[in-house]
């Protein structure tokens, strides 16, 4: 998906200070804390359909069917002989040429949709799951009214986020949790009304500040540039970056 890819690489280079080429090299990296969805082939044809991971659908994926099938193996009907000897026990050996469902939603004006389950409003989206309102977005679970987001879960009305969590109006953060109205932040959880701030947590209000402390813009952007040096050499060279907002300041086994 060319859009996507550009969008990609318009988005790094905004938060990362480079472009990263090749969105696809960066899948797993981008979806190792995201709800992925689940794909898996119809049980009428070979076409695939991806299943949100989530517990409502895990004992019948085994049944799915795309949306377009489900409308016409929505008209078939057990007989009225087959009734007869109805019971509890023999109703899924009954029930077997019906019993067919789909994740799959589709509502308003979509386009460019790829590799996706239901989705809304939503345009030039690739790889997740209930894109709502949104576009140029990316391996993403239930994002709502965002746009050129990559690897987030539960972001909603945001934009140019890549890593981002359970957080609302976040504009150009990075590996941000549990977060709302910040810009320009990176490796940080629980914060409010934060602008350009670095490894914060459990803040309200900070400007230019690391570790919960303003430094300045001149410090602030001199750490920032020497770390975000080193996250994309890791990143070109590995495709993945160890540390993110989960496990930073965690023990690691040598």
């Amino acid at each position: 998906m060319k859009d996507v890819e550009e969008a990609f690489q318009s988005t790094s280079e905004i938060i990362l200070g480079k472009k990263l080429v090749g969105l696809a090299t960066y899948r797993d990296w981008l979806l190792e804390n995201v709800r992925r969805a689940i794909k898996t082939k119809s049980e009428v044809s070979n076409n695939f359909v991806y299943v949100p991971a989530i517990v409502f659908f895990q004992a019948i994926k085994r049944n799915m069917v795309t949306l377009e099938e489900s409308k016409e193996l929505g008209k078939k009907k057990i007989s009225m002989e087959e009734l007869k000897d109805f019971t509890l026990k023999n109703a899924s050996k009954k029930l077997k040429g019906v019993k067919y469902v789909t994740s799959d939603v589709k509502m308003g004006q979509n386009s460019n949709m790829q590799e996706s389950s239901t989705y809304m409003h939503a345009q030039h989206c690739l790889d997740g799951v209930w894109y709502i309102y949104s576009k140029f977005d990316a391996y993403c679970f239930w994002p709502r009214e965002t746009e050129y987001s990559f690897g987030c879960d539960y972001l909603f009305a945001s934009k140019f986020c890549i890593k981002s969590y359970n957080s609302v109006k976040l504009t150009r953060c990075f590996e941000v949790s549990d977060s709302n109205n910040s810009s320009d932040c990176y490796f940080c959880h629980n914060i409010e009304n934060c602008t350009n701030c670095m490894f914060c947590f459990d803040a309200k209000s900070l400007t230019y500040a690391i570790g919960n402390i303003e430094v300045g813009r001149e410090k602030f952007m001199e750490i920032k540039n020497k770390i975000m040096s080193e996250v994309v050499a890791e990143l070109e060279q590995n495709k993945r970056l160890d540390l993110n907002i989960y496990n930073f300041g965690c023990w690691k086994r040598k």
